[in-house]
């Protein structure tokens, strides 16, 4: 195996652990709410409806009804956001790392330890 096909590989490793930290959703108020594509984009939307319609109710992960009230859109939002951006993040710099290896010792010895 090559160094890139190494690096290719873990490259791979981490993009899976990012995918799977980010499936697993995100914890707000003690309910656990999806991060798939679909509730990206509601948890976004929900930011652009009027104040007048809250509280709206939602479904957590195991389909539990959750009240989400005005005063709280904000935090809820910026809980996903995080909870998205923090595994993209920490999976980027891992592969700027792997990426300034120049041996395989290198490469082996960034370990991706998030989950």
């Amino acid at each position: 195996m090559t160094l890139q096909e190494l690096k290719d590989l873990r490259y791979q490793e981490i993009d899976s652990n990012t995918s799977y930290i980010i499936k697993e959703g995100f914890v707000f108020d003690g309910g656990t709410f999806s991060l798939s594509e679909n509730a990206q984009i509601n948890w976004t939307n929900l930011t652009l409806l009027p104040d007048g319609v809250y509280p709206i109710t939602i479904s957590t992960m195991t389909e539990d009804v959750y009240v989400l009230e005005l005063v709280n859109k904000d935090a809820f939002y910026m809980t996903a956001v995080g909870a998205k951006l923090t595994p993209l993040n920490t999976g980027s710099a891992l592969k700027k790392l792997i990426f300034d290896c120049v041996d395989e010792a290198c490469v082996n010895s960034v370990v991706d330890n998030r989950l």
